[in-house]
């Protein structure tokens, strides 16, 4: 099981950062383990200086404004927390300790197992949503499915869906989007043969054989790949 690495943008100089993270969240980084606050987990902490182009990288998820891609682009440091989940109310806990680190000054969120990269605002949206767990996962597009990527640090192998009528990439989405939670969220079973309804239509599971990654590259989901086939609409 990966553990999670998140990264927060900050405002403050890499040599800055310690205080500020110390005088607005009382957090110690010269420890190999903190608590933030109000959350109940222990966060590994790092910093590390600024990333160039970074407004660029957080662009290609979610439109930013002017205000958002300038700070952004001005970001002095970076605040990584390396943690482990273990269940939905370990999960809440880290969405309330991002909230808090967002709220003294960090910039936005960038989700190191799967690449995606929110604003403070975006991020907010998504985690208030029908599916927090999005804001962690991305998607990768093969030649005829779509695979999820990020999974692993919730102790879930991703998901892949044929994309193929009467499903559009959209609603391909949606439909692992909405099992992944399921899964994580209310312990549906997933293994091969298992079934799993949406709204208003029935899949199967079975075991995918395929990965998109080899097994020596970071995007590898060591829990392995499950297939969602679609039984009935």
């Amino acid at each position: 099981m990966k553990p999670f690495t998140v990264a927060f943008p900050l405002p403050c100089t890499l040599e800055d950062a310690p205080k500020f993270l110390l005088e607005k969240l009382n957090l110690d980084t010269s420890k190999k383990q903190v608590m933030i606050p109000g959350s109940s987990i222990f966060y590994a902490p790092i910093l590390q200086g600024a990333a160039e182009g970074l407004e660029t990288i957080f662009a290609e998820h979610a439109p930013l404004s002017d205000e958002e891609s300038k700070a952004l682009a001005a970001h002095k440091s970076l605040f990584f927390v390396e943690f482990f989940v273990k269940n939905p109310d370990e999960f809440k806990s880290f969405l309330f300790a991002a909230k808090k680190i967002l709220d003294a000054g960090a910039l936005g969120v960038y989700v190191e197992n799967s690449g995606c990269a929110w604003s403070a605002k975006a991020f907010a949206d998504l985690t208030s949503g029908e599916v927090p767990m999005e804001a962690f996962v991305n998607v990768i597009q093969t030649s005829d499915s779509l695979f999820t990527l990020g999974l692993e640090p919730f102790n879930l192998p991703d998901l892949c869906t044929a994309v193929k009528d009467p499903l559009s990439v959209d609603e391909c989405r949606a439909v692992l989007m909405a099992a992944a939670a399921s899964i994580f969220e209310d312990g549906a079973e997933y293994g091969s043969g298992e079934k799993w309804k949406d709204e208003d239509r029935e899949f199967e599971f079975k075991k995918e054989s395929k990965a998109p990654f080899g097994k020596d590259t970071p995007e590898f989901n060591s829990q392995g790949y499950a297939r969602l086939v679609l039984r009935s609409k």
